[in-house]
């Protein structure tokens, strides 16, 4: 029988993690009306992460074991997520926890009250992280809201519960982004979808490291998808567009 949601986890290098995610979901939505599902998908990890998936598997009918045999980036893992599952609605999470698998409930019951297409969770609150990480973090949102003309408490979170279609929608852009990650609500604002924000909180994390090693780094890799973000969801295109 098809589940009613599918949560979506991409993990790379996230083999102390894999355990506790799956417990703390299956948790969370036991009693999710019409089911659930948690997609695993393996990013080509050098460590125990497929190892741990697949005795999740084993053990936890929920999961949903999937694998990249190279890296190939959060986005990625989100569209392999995407294409593995029937369920109408999908949460992308990830593996770390620094998103909690608790406030998945939340996300839902935001999107049954409103009946947005895109429920997202914005960091109101950041525990144990550096000044520059969070000042990075807001600056880089603030910019985005102003460049983009969107007034998002916090456009780059990507905890997000989408409407199936909203999903495949969004991931239908196939410019070659580098951080793609940090335009999907940009990407919702421009295809007219109902996108509803509310508070989380957004937790250290306990194992492993993250991937961003060098914010200052990060952020500017982000922003050389800025030009062509423009081109494709900022006031240019549709400029273009109505010259059609």
């Amino acid at each position: 029988m098809r589940a009613d949601l599918c949560v979506v986890a991409p993990c790379f290098n996230e083999g102390a993690n894999v355990r506790r995610l799956v417990r703390r979901v299956g948790e969370a939505l036991k009693d999710h009306p019409g089911g659930f599902e948690l997609a695993l998908v393996d990013d080509a990890s050098r460590d125990d992460t497929w190892a741990q998936i697949e005795e999740a598997a084993r053990a936890f009918p929920f999961v949903v074991p999937l694998r990249h045999r190279v890296n190939r980036g959060i986005v990625e893992g989100w569209r392999t997520g995407l294409s593995a599952t029937k369920a109408p609605r999908i949460v992308t999470i990830d593996a770390d926890m620094q998103y909690r698998p608790e406030d998945i409930p939340r996300l839902v019951r935001a999107m049954n009250a409103s009946g947005a297409d895109f429920v997202q969770g914005w960091r109101q609150t950041q525990v144990k992280r550096g000044f520059l990480r969070v000042f990075l973090t807001g600056g880089l949102s603030l910019f985005l809201n102003l460049a983009f003309g969107m007034r998002l408490k916090d456009n780059k979170s990507g905890f997000v519960l989408y409407r199936r279609d909203a999903m495949e929608r969004i991931l239908d852009f196939r410019a070659p982004f580098r951080h793609y990650q940090h335009f999907i609500a940009i990407a919702a604002h421009r295809l007219g979808l109902r996108i509803v924000q509310i508070p989380i909180t957004f937790d250290a994390r306990e194992h492993g490291q993250s991937f961003i090693t060098n914010p200052v780094r990060f952020a500017i890799g982000a922003l050389v998808d800025l030009p062509r973000a423009l081109l494709h969801f900022g006031p240019f295109h549709r400029l273009m567009q109505g010259r059609a």
